[in-house]
Protein backbone atom coordinates (compact mmCIF):
# COMPACT_ATOMS: atom_id res chain seq x y z
CA UNK A 1 0.00 0.00 0.00
CA UNK A 2 1.28 3.46 -0.82
CA UNK A 3 2.46 5.22 2.31
CA UNK A 4 1.05 8.72 2.56
CA UNK A 5 2.87 11.12 4.85
CA UNK A 6 0.66 14.19 5.03
CA UNK A 7 2.65 16.10 7.63
CA UNK A 8 5.59 18.29 6.80
CA UNK A 9 7.93 16.17 8.91
CA UNK A 10 8.09 12.61 10.12
CA UNK A 11 9.43 9.33 8.78
CA UNK A 12 7.61 6.33 7.41
CA UNK A 13 7.04 3.50 9.85
CA UNK A 14 10.01 1.07 9.80
CA UNK A 15 7.59 -1.88 9.95
CA UNK A 16 6.05 -0.79 6.65
CA UNK A 17 9.31 -1.00 4.73
CA UNK A 18 10.80 -4.00 2.95
CA UNK A 19 14.51 -4.82 3.12
CA UNK A 20 16.63 -1.84 2.12
CA UNK A 21 16.92 -1.52 -1.68
CA UNK A 22 20.07 -0.62 -3.57
CA UNK A 23 18.72 2.58 -5.15
CA UNK A 24 16.01 5.05 -4.17
CA UNK A 25 14.50 7.13 -6.97
CA UNK A 26 13.53 10.63 -5.77
CA UNK A 27 10.91 12.65 -7.68
CA UNK A 28 9.53 16.05 -6.62
CA UNK A 29 6.16 16.92 -8.13
CA UNK A 30 3.72 19.80 -8.10
CA UNK A 31 0.32 19.36 -9.74
CA UNK A 32 1.49 17.44 -12.83
CA UNK A 33 -0.44 14.21 -12.54
CA UNK A 34 -0.23 13.07 -16.16
CA UNK A 35 3.48 13.60 -16.58
CA UNK A 36 4.17 12.04 -13.18
CA UNK A 37 2.17 8.97 -14.26
CA UNK A 38 4.35 8.71 -17.40
CA UNK A 39 7.48 8.86 -15.28
CA UNK A 40 6.20 6.14 -12.96
CA UNK A 41 5.14 4.00 -15.92
CA UNK A 42 8.72 4.17 -17.21
CA UNK A 43 10.00 3.14 -13.78
CA UNK A 44 7.67 0.13 -13.83
CA UNK A 45 9.46 -1.06 -16.98
CA UNK A 46 12.99 -0.95 -15.54
CA UNK A 47 15.27 -3.93 -16.17
CA UNK A 48 16.73 -3.69 -12.66
CA UNK A 49 14.99 -6.27 -10.42
CA UNK A 50 12.12 -4.64 -8.57
CA UNK A 51 13.40 -5.56 -5.11
CA UNK A 52 16.57 -3.52 -5.71
CA UNK A 53 14.79 -0.19 -6.08
CA UNK A 54 12.15 2.04 -4.52
CA UNK A 55 10.49 5.26 -5.63
CA UNK A 56 9.84 8.22 -3.32
CA UNK A 57 7.54 10.95 -4.66
CA UNK A 58 7.25 14.20 -2.74
CA UNK A 59 4.03 16.06 -3.46
CA UNK A 60 5.17 19.66 -3.03
CA UNK A 61 1.82 20.95 -1.79
CA UNK A 62 -0.15 20.40 -5.02
CA UNK A 63 -3.61 22.04 -4.96
CA UNK A 64 -5.08 18.55 -5.29
CA UNK A 65 -3.07 15.74 -3.62
CA UNK A 66 -1.23 13.56 -6.13
CA UNK A 67 -1.58 10.27 -4.27
CA UNK A 68 -5.03 9.24 -5.56
CA UNK A 69 -3.91 9.74 -9.16
CA UNK A 70 -0.95 7.36 -8.80
CA UNK A 71 -2.47 4.77 -6.48
CA UNK A 72 -2.73 2.26 -9.35
CA UNK A 73 1.08 1.93 -9.34
CA UNK A 74 0.85 0.35 -5.88
CA UNK A 75 1.28 -3.22 -7.08
CA UNK A 76 4.03 -2.46 -9.61
CA UNK A 77 6.44 -0.26 -7.64
CA UNK A 78 7.82 -0.02 -4.13
CA UNK A 79 6.29 3.45 -3.96
CA UNK A 80 6.15 5.94 -1.11
CA UNK A 81 4.30 9.26 -1.39
CA UNK A 82 5.12 12.08 1.01
CA UNK A 83 3.50 15.50 1.05
CA UNK A 84 4.76 18.84 2.27
CA UNK A 85 3.66 22.45 2.27
CA UNK A 86 4.70 24.03 -1.04
CA UNK A 87 8.39 24.95 -0.69
CA UNK A 88 9.97 24.28 -4.10
CA UNK A 89 11.75 21.34 -5.73
CA UNK A 90 14.96 21.52 -3.68
CA UNK A 91 13.03 21.15 -0.42
CA UNK A 92 10.81 18.48 -2.00
CA UNK A 93 13.84 16.43 -3.06
CA UNK A 94 15.30 16.67 0.43
CA UNK A 95 12.00 15.65 2.02
CA UNK A 96 11.65 12.64 -0.28
CA UNK A 97 15.28 11.67 0.35
CA UNK A 98 14.62 11.65 4.11
CA UNK A 99 12.24 8.74 3.53
CA UNK A 100 14.63 6.83 1.25
CA UNK A 101 16.49 3.73 2.40
CA UNK A 102 18.71 2.94 -0.60
CA UNK A 103 22.48 3.40 -0.52
CA UNK A 104 22.17 5.34 -3.81
CA UNK A 105 19.85 8.30 -4.35
CA UNK A 106 18.78 8.74 -7.98
CA UNK A 107 17.16 12.08 -8.78
CA UNK A 108 14.86 12.80 -11.69
CA UNK A 109 11.76 14.93 -12.36
CA UNK A 110 8.07 14.36 -12.95
CA UNK A 111 8.34 15.43 -16.60
CA UNK A 112 10.99 12.82 -17.35
CA UNK A 113 10.87 9.34 -18.88
CA UNK A 114 13.88 7.22 -17.86
CA UNK A 115 15.11 4.62 -20.34
CA UNK A 116 14.20 1.08 -19.32
CA UNK A 117 17.81 0.25 -18.41
CA UNK A 118 18.33 3.54 -16.52
CA UNK A 119 18.54 2.08 -13.03
CA UNK A 120 20.49 -1.01 -14.06
CA UNK A 121 23.19 1.02 -15.80
CA UNK A 122 23.16 3.59 -12.99
CA UNK A 123 23.84 0.92 -10.35
CA UNK A 124 26.58 -0.58 -12.52
CA UNK A 125 28.23 2.85 -12.76
CA UNK A 126 28.12 3.32 -9.01
CA UNK A 127 29.60 -0.12 -8.49
CA UNK A 128 32.51 0.85 -10.77
CA UNK A 129 32.87 4.37 -9.35
CA UNK A 130 32.34 3.97 -5.63
CA UNK A 131 31.58 7.23 -3.86
CA UNK A 132 31.14 9.21 -7.07
CA UNK A 133 28.39 11.55 -8.13
CA UNK A 134 27.11 10.14 -11.43
CA UNK A 135 25.49 12.38 -14.02
CA UNK A 136 23.63 10.72 -16.89
CA UNK A 137 22.63 12.03 -20.29
CA UNK A 138 19.40 13.91 -21.03
CA UNK A 139 17.42 13.45 -24.26
CA UNK A 140 14.82 15.93 -25.51
CA UNK A 141 11.50 14.11 -26.06
CA UNK A 142 9.95 17.15 -27.78
CA UNK A 143 12.14 17.70 -30.87
CA UNK A 144 9.42 19.76 -32.58
CA UNK A 145 9.18 22.21 -29.68
CA UNK A 146 11.72 24.97 -30.50
CA UNK A 147 12.01 26.11 -26.88
CA UNK A 148 12.62 22.60 -25.55
CA UNK A 149 15.15 22.12 -28.34
CA UNK A 150 16.98 25.32 -27.44
CA UNK A 151 17.18 24.31 -23.78
CA UNK A 152 18.44 20.87 -24.80
CA UNK A 153 21.08 22.45 -27.04
CA UNK A 154 22.43 24.40 -24.08
CA UNK A 155 22.48 21.35 -21.84
CA UNK A 156 24.12 19.14 -24.47
CA UNK A 157 26.76 21.77 -25.17
CA UNK A 158 27.61 22.17 -21.48
CA UNK A 159 27.92 18.41 -20.98
CA UNK A 160 30.03 17.97 -24.11
CA UNK A 161 32.24 20.93 -23.22
CA UNK A 162 33.17 19.54 -19.82
CA UNK A 163 33.71 16.10 -21.29
CA UNK A 164 36.53 17.69 -23.32
CA UNK A 165 37.83 20.32 -20.88
CA UNK A 166 38.80 19.90 -17.26
CA UNK A 167 38.85 23.56 -16.21
CA UNK A 168 35.91 25.04 -14.35
CA UNK A 169 33.21 23.24 -12.39
CA UNK A 170 31.35 20.24 -13.70
CA UNK A 171 27.59 20.59 -13.64
CA UNK A 172 24.93 17.87 -13.76
CA UNK A 173 21.19 18.52 -13.73
CA UNK A 174 18.85 16.87 -11.24
CA UNK A 175 16.95 15.58 -14.25
CA UNK A 176 19.45 12.70 -14.15
CA UNK A 177 21.82 12.80 -11.17
CA UNK A 178 22.68 10.15 -8.57
CA UNK A 179 24.87 10.10 -5.46
CA UNK A 180 25.66 7.86 -2.49
CA UNK A 181 23.09 8.67 0.18
CA UNK A 182 25.71 9.00 2.91
CA UNK A 183 27.58 11.74 1.07
CA UNK A 184 24.37 13.49 0.07
CA UNK A 185 23.55 13.98 3.75
CA UNK A 186 27.14 14.84 4.63
CA UNK A 187 26.68 17.86 2.36
CA UNK A 188 23.25 18.54 3.92
CA UNK A 189 21.36 17.82 0.69
CA UNK A 190 20.16 20.47 -1.73
CA UNK A 191 20.14 24.09 -0.68
CA UNK A 192 16.62 25.12 0.16
CA UNK A 193 17.60 28.74 -0.39
CA UNK A 194 16.62 28.01 -4.00
CA UNK A 195 12.86 27.82 -3.69
CA UNK A 196 12.31 27.98 -7.46
CA UNK A 197 13.32 25.29 -9.91
CA UNK A 198 16.70 26.84 -10.64
CA UNK A 199 20.29 25.94 -9.93
CA UNK A 200 20.13 24.01 -6.65
CA UNK A 201 21.80 21.29 -8.72
CA UNK A 202 24.61 23.65 -9.78
CA UNK A 203 25.13 24.62 -6.14
CA UNK A 204 25.17 20.99 -5.00
CA UNK A 205 27.67 20.00 -7.68
CA UNK A 206 29.91 22.90 -6.65
CA UNK A 207 29.82 21.89 -2.99
CA UNK A 208 30.41 18.26 -3.97
CA UNK A 209 33.62 19.18 -5.79
CA UNK A 210 34.72 21.56 -3.03
CA UNK A 211 34.44 18.64 -0.59
CA UNK A 212 36.95 16.73 -2.73
CA UNK A 213 34.43 14.12 -3.90
CA UNK A 214 34.71 12.69 -7.41
CA UNK A 215 32.17 12.62 -10.21
CA UNK A 216 31.63 10.68 -13.43
CA UNK A 217 29.66 11.39 -16.58
CA UNK A 218 27.71 8.33 -17.75
CA UNK A 219 26.18 9.02 -21.19
CA UNK A 220 24.71 5.53 -21.34
CA UNK A 221 22.55 6.31 -18.26
CA UNK A 222 19.75 8.02 -20.15
CA UNK A 223 16.64 9.98 -19.20
CA UNK A 224 14.19 11.57 -21.62
CA UNK A 225 12.88 15.04 -20.80
CA UNK A 226 9.54 16.49 -21.97
CA UNK A 227 9.10 20.10 -20.86
CA UNK A 228 6.99 22.29 -23.13
CA UNK A 229 7.47 26.05 -23.21
CA UNK A 230 5.92 29.19 -24.54
CA UNK A 231 8.06 32.21 -25.35
CA UNK A 232 7.08 33.72 -22.01
CA UNK A 233 7.86 30.61 -19.95
CA UNK A 234 11.13 30.10 -21.85
CA UNK A 235 12.25 33.64 -21.00
CA UNK A 236 11.07 33.29 -17.39
CA UNK A 237 12.93 30.02 -16.91
CA UNK A 238 16.25 31.38 -18.12
CA UNK A 239 15.73 34.69 -16.31
CA UNK A 240 15.31 32.63 -13.12
CA UNK A 241 18.43 30.65 -13.96
CA UNK A 242 20.37 33.90 -14.17
CA UNK A 243 19.11 35.08 -10.78
CA UNK A 244 20.02 31.81 -9.10
CA UNK A 245 23.31 31.39 -10.96
CA UNK A 246 24.57 34.73 -9.66
CA UNK A 247 23.81 33.64 -6.08
CA UNK A 248 25.46 30.26 -6.61
CA UNK A 249 28.64 31.89 -7.89
CA UNK A 250 28.62 34.41 -5.06
CA UNK A 251 28.33 31.53 -2.61
CA UNK A 252 31.27 29.76 -4.24
CA UNK A 253 33.39 32.91 -4.07
CA UNK A 254 32.55 33.52 -0.41
CA UNK A 255 33.32 29.94 0.61
CA UNK A 256 36.68 30.23 -1.12
CA UNK A 257 37.43 33.67 0.32
CA UNK A 258 37.47 35.35 -3.10
CA UNK A 259 36.30 38.83 -3.98
CA UNK A 260 33.81 38.95 -6.85
CA UNK A 261 32.63 35.99 -8.88
CA UNK A 262 34.45 33.69 -11.26
CA UNK A 263 33.02 33.19 -14.75
CA UNK A 264 33.73 30.41 -17.22
CA UNK A 265 36.28 30.97 -19.98
CA UNK A 266 35.18 32.93 -23.10
CA UNK A 267 35.50 29.68 -25.03
CA UNK A 268 32.69 28.19 -22.94
CA UNK A 269 30.19 30.91 -23.83
CA UNK A 270 31.27 30.91 -27.48
CA UNK A 271 30.60 27.17 -27.64
CA UNK A 272 27.07 27.63 -26.26
CA UNK A 273 26.15 30.41 -28.69
CA UNK A 274 27.42 28.56 -31.78
CA UNK A 275 26.35 25.03 -30.79
CA UNK A 276 23.05 24.92 -32.79
CA UNK A 277 24.82 26.06 -35.95
CA UNK A 278 27.37 23.28 -35.54
CA UNK A 279 24.65 20.67 -35.00
CA UNK A 280 22.35 21.53 -37.90
CA UNK A 281 21.88 23.67 -40.96
CA UNK A 282 19.34 25.86 -42.66
CA UNK A 283 16.47 27.85 -41.21
CA UNK A 284 15.89 25.50 -38.27
CA UNK A 285 19.51 25.75 -37.11
CA UNK A 286 19.31 29.54 -37.37
CA UNK A 287 16.08 29.57 -35.35
CA UNK A 288 17.62 27.36 -32.67
CA UNK A 289 20.70 29.60 -32.52
CA UNK A 290 18.53 32.70 -32.07
CA UNK A 291 16.65 31.06 -29.21
CA UNK A 292 19.91 30.09 -27.52
CA UNK A 293 21.04 33.72 -27.81
CA UNK A 294 17.70 34.80 -26.33
CA UNK A 295 18.16 32.38 -23.43
CA UNK A 296 21.56 33.86 -22.67
CA UNK A 297 20.16 37.40 -22.79
CA UNK A 298 17.48 36.26 -20.31
CA UNK A 299 20.12 34.66 -18.08
CA UNK A 300 22.26 37.80 -18.04
CA UNK A 301 19.17 39.93 -17.40
CA UNK A 302 18.22 37.74 -14.44
CA UNK A 303 21.73 37.99 -13.00
CA UNK A 304 21.77 41.79 -13.38
CA UNK A 305 18.33 42.01 -11.75
CA UNK A 306 19.53 39.94 -8.82
CA UNK A 307 22.74 41.96 -8.53
CA UNK A 308 20.80 45.23 -8.35
CA UNK A 309 18.22 43.90 -5.89
CA UNK A 310 20.98 42.45 -3.69
CA UNK A 311 18.52 40.61 -1.46
CA UNK A 312 18.97 37.42 0.47
CA UNK A 313 21.79 35.31 1.83
CA UNK A 314 22.27 32.38 -0.52
CA UNK A 315 25.50 31.01 0.91
CA UNK A 316 24.15 28.34 3.26
CA UNK A 317 23.40 24.86 1.98
CA UNK A 318 20.28 23.28 3.45
CA UNK A 319 18.77 22.41 6.80
CA UNK A 320 20.96 21.55 9.73
CA UNK A 321 22.76 18.26 9.24
CA UNK A 322 21.73 17.30 12.76
CA UNK A 323 18.23 16.64 11.48
CA UNK A 324 19.48 13.49 9.81
CA UNK A 325 20.58 10.27 11.46
CA UNK A 326 24.26 9.82 12.20
CA UNK A 327 24.43 6.89 9.80
CA UNK A 328 23.54 9.24 6.96
CA UNK A 329 26.10 11.89 7.79
CA UNK A 330 29.11 9.63 7.44
CA UNK A 331 31.28 9.98 4.35
CA UNK A 332 32.04 6.26 4.36
CA UNK A 333 30.83 4.51 1.22
CA UNK A 334 29.42 1.01 1.80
Amino acid sequence: MIESQLLETGKASPEARPAAPTVSVVIPSYGRRESLSRALQALCAQTLPRDLSEVIVCDDGSPEPLEPAIAHFDDRLALTVVRQTHAGPAAARNEAARHASGRILAFTDDDCVPAEDWLQLLVERHDRHRGHLVGGSIVNLLPNDPYATATQNIMSCVYEYYARHTEGRRFYATTNLSVPASRFWLLEGFSEQYSRAAREDYDFCARWQEAGFLHAYAPEVEVGHAHRHTLHSFWSQHFGYGRALLRVRQGIAQRQGHFGIELESPRFYRQILTYPLRQGRGVRALRDAMLVVLSQVATVSGAVHEWISGSGDWTSSSRAVGEHSSSRTSSAIP
